[in-house]
């Protein structure tokens, strides 16, 4: 992403909206599968900013991609584990893949318009900014790294030896994943997708 401070502005509420969106989802979706543990974390409340964690917020306003608070899940509530677990951790992303798309549609529509108001050239650009952040949000959670949604779809398809042996090297595994976010390798993979995928729906 090219940094600029206009852009900056504008990625603090979209980063904000987007990583709501998506552990909130998450949350809502464990506790619809019978679950009690978001609730009794507080996090059912309603009060957005308990979706938030400093870090993966602040990775999101620089880069455009990061993480929320992970959200506390019991899977042993659930019926059916593995499928409550796909359900879980593969929805969010979905969630926010669908709002990007969403976003860009919209944002291309207002566009195509044509209307000479700085307002509504304001709300183009946040759509458009909106849209990028929460579509690389859902392809960043397909890294499976913890406490991206992803390591939590592998461990379940693991067997239980692979499982324990990839939570050992869980704190490894986010090292090298921080390093390869801050030297900007993963942005390079992630940023031109994203705006690929921003870009057809707002051409649509």
């Amino acid at each position: 992403m090219n940094l600029t401070l206009s852009s900056l502005i504008m990625q603090i509420p979209a980063a904000f909206f987007a990583l709501v969106l998506h552990e909130m989802t998450k949350a809502r979706c464990s506790t619809w599968l019978g679950d009690p543990t978001p609730k009794n974390s507080g996090l059912m409340s309603g009060n957005p900013l308990k979706y938030l964690e400093p870090i993966g917020y602040i990775l999101t306003v620089v880069f455009g991609f990061g993480w929320g608070r992970p959200t506390p899940t019991s899977p042993m509530y659930y019926k059916d584990i593995k499928k409550g677990i796909l359900i879980t951790y593969l929805t969010p992303s979905l969630v926010n893949l669908a709002a990007g798309l969403l976003a860009a549609l919209l944002a291309g529509t207002i566009n195509a318009a044509g209307i000479q108001q700085n307002f509504i050239g304001f709300i183009v650009v946040m759509l458009a900014t909106f849209a990028h952040c929460s579509v690389a949000i859902a392809l960043f959670n397909m890294i499976p790294v913890p406490p991206l949604d992803a390591a939590k779809l592998l461990q379940a398809a693991l067997s239980p030896n692979a499982a324990i042996k990839m939570t050992q090297n869980e704190k490894v595994l986010q090292i090298i994943l921080m390093m390869l976010i801050m030297i900007g390798l993963i942005s390079m993979i992630i940023s031109p997708i994203a705006e690929q995928i921003v870009r057809a729906a707002w051409l649509f």
